[in-house]
């Protein structure tokens, strides 16, 4: 079965509480895991893997950060019209516009606290798996 969303985030709280609240808004959503923007991509690429229908993606990350992780994303022709919503703690003018001159689909502070990340999730879902068309690569 083809994943509904992908999360790639180094922070392992952050990445399993994301997955949790989405798993509570929804839990017939297919949610698949990256720690690192490397694994991400090996995933991504990967002969067998199904391709997610989009990806929640953090900007700031060691090694291989949000913004070039999306731009390999978007330069690679099995992968770049996978929809890529960049989150992140800070909402830089810079850093946003950069990541959408990268191709990102959706730019989106993280929320905080249980309550927001909650409210997050139910309207992501909404948009992105209600009313978004997806390419089926």
């Amino acid at each position: 079965m083809r994943p509904d969303v992908m999360i790639v985030d180094d922070a392992d709280d952050q990445l399993q509480l994301m997955k949790n609240v989405f798993r509570i808004v929804d839990p017939t959503l297919q949610i698949v895991t990256a720690d690192s923007g490397d694994a991400a991509l090996k995933h991504l690429r990967a002969p067998s893997t199904k391709l997610p229908k989009v990806i929640l993606l953090d900007l700031r990350m060691p090694r291989k950060s949000g913004q070039e992780v999306l731009s390999e994303l978007k330069a690679d022709p099995l992968l770049k019209r996978i929809p890529v919503c960049i989150f992140s703690n800070a909402d830089i003018e810079s850093e946003v516009c950069d990541c959408y001159d990268r191709g990102a689909s959706f730019y989106f502070k993280k929320p905080s606290g249980l309550d927001s990340l909650k409210k997050f999730s139910e309207h992501f879902r909404g948009i992105w798996f209600t009313f978004a068309s997806h390419c089926p690569h």
